[in-house]
């Protein structure tokens, strides 16, 4: 058996709520810091982008975006790069997977959904799964 937590919000306030309030902002800037740190990287500047929220019902995804607040030209590995004033770049997604959705990728995976518990809040799910 597999049994997994699924947090299966579809509502996009209290989604914003969570995760454009600050922290989710400062984790996401966090990847520029390091990519400044630990790559092999001159002249990027990780302090000139700003935390972007989007939800996509479509695709049950919260996309976590940074966009650029100035130009940029930095050499990375060697490589020269410009990054223009408004790039957007996706960076993390949190998927939130309805029940129906959410087994049927279980399915398609090979496995066999065998009951599922909902929290009393109705976002998040347990869900316990079989080998088919």
């Amino acid at each position: 058996m597999l049994i997994v937590g699924v947090d299966s919000n579809q509502n996009e306030s209290s989604l914003r709520e969570a995760y454009d309030e600050g922290r989710m902002a400062k984790l996401t800037l966090s990847i520029l810091f390091f990519i400044n740190r630990d790559l092999p990287v001159s002249g990027f500047d990780p302090t000139a982008f700003n935390y972007e929220f989007n939800w996509v019902a479509e695709t049950h995804c919260v996309e976590h975006n940074v966009r650029a607040t100035a130009e940029q030209n930095f050499v990375l590995d060697g490589t020269p790069i410009n990054i223009k004033k408004g790039t957007k770049f996706h960076l993390l997604s949190s998927y939130k997977y309805p029940v129906d959705y959410f087994q049927n990728l279980a399915i398609e995976g090979g496995l066999k959904p065998i009951d599922y518990f909902v929290y009393e809040n109705q976002r998040m799910v347990i869900h316990v799964l079989g080998v088919s």
